[in-house]
């Protein structure tokens, strides 16, 4: 290849990088002002929030009082799977991952309202008991 036509070559990339670079740039994708190629500004889409996710408020603590909620409405002894379909009939998901995860720091909390009834092992689910409210 002789040097003019690799020059040519190099020459035609960077005109496409450039370009790319002036849509990049005319979309905001450095952080500045949105502007179309007429000089008007376009608006950029809202963060889409986790429709999915109680709590939209994003508050501390709202996956555990979803979480609380489906318990107050279980049977005494409970699993992940029975919270689960649960939240899914009051119309507040959640994945047994995030129930899981708050069960096990509710269970070990002192004065906990849950306890572990029968740890799970391999299929066999852990089983979560309601702790009584009058103790002596």
């Amino acid at each position: 290849m002789e040097i003019a036509e690799l020059r040519d070559k190099l020459k035609a990339e960077l005109a496409v990088v450039e370009k790319f670079f002036e849509i990049a740039k005319a979309r905001g994708a450095n952080g500045s002002v949105t502007k179309s190629a007429t000089g008007v500004d376009i608006p950029r889409p809202a963060a889409q929030p986790n429709l999915r996710m109680p709590g939209l408020e994003r508050k501390y603590g709202a996956l555990a009082e979803t979480v609380q909620e489906a318990i107050k409405l279980a049977p005494d002894k409970y699993t992940i799977a029975d919270l689960f379909e649960i939240l899914g009939k009051i119309g507040k998901p959640l994945e047994k991952g995030q129930i899981g995860t708050v069960l096990n720091r509710l269970s070990n909390r002192e004065n906990s309202p849950i306890q572990v009834h029968r740890r799970g092992k391999g299929s066999r689910a852990t089983i979560f008991k309601k702790v009584s409210e009058t103790k002596v």
